[in-house]
């Protein structure tokens, strides 16, 4: 006995408040990885988030 198909909701996503370009504290690139950080981070995030994506690209460290 076969089921009927049932259409799925399907929720909308929800949008991020967009960020002016002078809320930007720091832009970094490394290879093909692009970081931006805004004003309103928390600086200790800031740090350890840095210190994660530096040392991965230089793993000899």
């Amino acid at each position: 006995m076969s089921q009927p198909i049932v259409p799925l909701t399907v929720p909308k996503s929800r949008r991020f408040e967009k960020k002016s370009r002078n809320d930007i504290l720091m832009k970094i690139r490394i290879g093909k990885t692009e970081v931006t950080f805004f004003q309103s981070i928390n600086s200790e995030v800031l740090e350890t988030i840095l210190d994660k994506v530096l040392l991965y690209d230089n793993p000899a460290q």
